[in-house]
């Protein structure tokens, strides 16, 4: 197991976070958009997870930003 230091550790929660706040933007943007009774049940259950996920510290890692674009193009 490897340690990291403070540092590594405090940005790791500002990403977090920032993500986090991304996400959110997203969601409001798809509510005004589609507004919530056009998404499929199954989506929302998978935005669901994800966000609950992502609650629970268990991130994503991407290789590099562009894959990072397809995956949230996916969303």
């Amino acid at each position: 197991m490897s340690v990291i230091t403070s540092q590594e550790y405090k940005q790791l929660v500002h990403r977090q976070e920032r993500i986090e706040r991304e996400l959110d933007v997203l969601r409001e943007v798809v509510k005004q958009e589609a507004g919530e009774a056009l998404i499929r049940p199954a989506v929302l259950r998978r935005w669901e997870r994800i966000s609950r996920d992502l609650d629970r510290e268990k991130g994503r890692v991407f290789s590099s930003p562009a894959e990072m674009r397809r995956w949230l193009k996916r969303l």
